[in-house]
């Protein structure tokens, strides 16, 4: 029988792994750091990262790990994910009974977060009345076991038969020159499953003001690792399309995905959807167990990433926001200004004087309208002559 407790890598985890490894390896530590003040028990694998990790750092992150980090939108999501699965519960998944207990029930939440959560909840409603689809679980743990455990092979003779057979599909013996190690589950938590024609139906409530494309629901990492684990458990191996819809309920609008098990791009013949999607999610597994802390510094990257502020490598754009947002914006404010102030200047210099050179462009006038405007352009000199006389052309090869 397994000896070892499994590593779990939820959803989130390994979301920051993917978009970036260092990342992912600071919200362990401050995760881990934050569980550890609020009295609750971490993982082996986490203490032994804190362990290793830098005192300064860990002592920087300690800092701030008890501040909250929940705004009065983040607040209002929780409560309304609350919510909804209260509402789901109570009406015994009766999709068309739901506005009825938000109406009941809204008047009685916070006061202070109250106007954003009726908001919300007309969205809801409203996107419910349109989603017919029978529901199959809300707020589901789904989980599938990515690696066995691998245990050494003195310590499988010692099992019994029985345990032999009944734990057999989940161990591993250890090849020459491997250790044992525990199975690894990647786990995620479906705000909605249902059941569609042939097809499953998954719904995730995103209740920011972030809204989304088609096509960046199709590309994004937790739509992919759902369709990853559903594709991929007994119960759904039957299964060849799944819905994904984020509804966004800030704005009462949907983002959808679809998903086809065995699509393939007719260039790339062999290349699933599936195969794509387990690639990029066990390659994620790889970076997480490898302990992998490399740096991907990319400027939306950077934007997304809660641990910037620990990052000595962070994109210098998002870095300044994050250090100080008010004052990033407050000279945003004043350069604008002034560069206003300047193109008057320099608008003023050229109907007096002509084009003033730069390095590597010209501020000059625009091409001709009615109303003199300058632009900066290409200080090559065909961008002087593309409208002259072409009797005038020769004059310039």
């Amino acid at each position: 029988m397994p000896k070892l407790k499994p590593t779990i890598t939820d959803r989130s985890l390994l979301e920051t792994y993917a978009a970036c490894p260092h990342q992912g390896w600071l919200s362990i530590i401050f995760n881990a750091l934050k569980a550890q003040t609020e009295g609750m028990e971490i993982f082996s694998w986490e203490k032994k990262i804190l362990d290793e990790a830098d005192l300064e750092l860990v002592a920087a992150i300690k800092k701030v790990c008890l501040q909250s980090k929940d705004s009065h939108i983040g607040e209002c999501g929780t409560e309304i994910h609350a919510l909804i699965e209260k509402a789901f519960e109570e009406c015994e998944n009766n999709i068309e009974l739901v506005p009825e207990w938000f109406v009941e029930n809204l008047p009685k939440i916070k006061p202070n977060i109250q106007p954003m959560a009726i908001r919300h909840a007309r969205h809801i409603a409203d996107m419910l009345s349109e989603f017919h689809v029978p529901i199959i679980s809300l707020e589901q743990q789904i989980s599938l076991t990515v690696y066995k455990e691998k245990m050494l092979q003195a310590d499988w003779d010692k099992l019994s038969e029985e345990d032999r057979e009944k734990f057999g599909d989940k161990i591993e013996i250890c090849k020459k020159g491997e250790s044992p190690s525990p199975a690894v589950i990647a786990t995620q938590r479906l705000d909605l499953l249902g059941s569609g024609q042939d097809s499953l139906h998954v719904v995730d409530y995103k209740t920011g003001f972030k809204r989304r494309s088609n096509s960046e629901t199709a590309d994004s990492f937790q739509a992919q690792d759902a369709v990853f684990i559903l594709f991929n458990l007994p119960e759904y191996k039957d299964i060849n399309t799944i819905h994904f819809w984020y509804f966004e309920t800030m704005w009462g609008t949907k983002a959808y995905a679809r998903f086809d098990r065995l699509a393939e791009h007719p260039r790339l013949p062999g290349l699933t959807t599936e195969v794509a999607v387990r690639g990029r999610v066990m390659a994620t597994v790889d970076l997480f167990l490898a302990g992998n802390k490399e740096c991907w510094p990319l400027p939306d990257t950077c934007a997304w990433c809660d641990m910037i502020q620990f990052c000595p490598l962070a994109n210098m754009g998002a870095k300044a926001i994050a250090d100080d947002p008010k004052a990033y914006v407050d000279k945003m404010v004043v350069m604008e200004a002034l560069l206003k102030q300047m193109k008057s200047a320099a608008t003023d210099w050229v109907k007096g004087k002509g084009a003033i050179v730069g390095s590597k462009v010209l501020f000059t006038k625009s091409t001709p309208k009615e109303k003199f405007t300058t632009c900066f352009q290409d200080k090559g000199i065909s961008k002087l002559t593309e409208n002259t006389d072409e009797e005038l052309q020769g004059h310039f090869k």
